[in-house]
């Protein structure tokens, strides 16, 4: 099933994040939960600006445009965690709704894992998944990341702790 996955999914490329996209990217959570699991640090709703402020020193925004269009259908973000130890964490993934259920979430994370491996001789890339966004989860799994432990993280915007599932990707693919 996971080749016949990667058979249906569309061509698509990643691209450096332009800030005009900003807008289509803050309009793609379908709803307050998606908002919540997609920017717990940021009060809702999420707005062009509050995407523009995660592009920080040490963090690389991505879009992933299907060929031939110039629209991304998707955003993420490849982060450096420990330059030293070539360890880096993906954050903020997120599909065009109006796309989900093609493959995307999967091409998205493994061109990011791309990226670290292959191009940033990463050792280990990591990222943090709410336990009940279950397709997120199946998807990082998919892409060849592999659960790791939970992580409990405060959320000030939403007067909120949580302990997070942590996904890890080593020696990838």
């Amino acid at each position: 099933m996971a080749a016949e996955a990667r058979e249906r999914v569309p061509q698509c490329r990643l691209v450096p994040f332009e800030a005009p996209w900003a807008a289509l990217v803050a309009s793609w959570p379908a709803d307050a939960r998606e908002t919540y699991w997609l920017a717990p640090r940021n009060a809702p709703p999420l707005t062009p600006m509050q995407i523009l402020a995660w592009h920080t020193p040490g963090r690389t925004p991505y879009a992933l445009l299907l060929e031939p269009q110039a629209t991304p259908v998707g955003y993420g973000e490849l982060n450096v965690m420990s330059s030293g130890r070539r360890c880096y964490w993906l954050g903020h993934l997120v599909i065009n709704p109006a796309q989900r259920g093609r493959g995307l979430g999967v091409a998205l994370t493994r061109k990011l894992l791309e990226e670290a491996f292959v191009r940033r001789g990463a050792r280990e890339v990591s990222l943090v998944v709410f336990p009940d966004n279950l397709v997120a989860i199946a998807c990082y799994r998919a892409a060849g990341m592999r659960e790791d432990g939970y992580e409990t993280h405060e959320f000030p915007a939403y007067r909120r702790v949580e302990t997070l599932l942590r996904m890890v990707a080593r020696n990838w693919p």
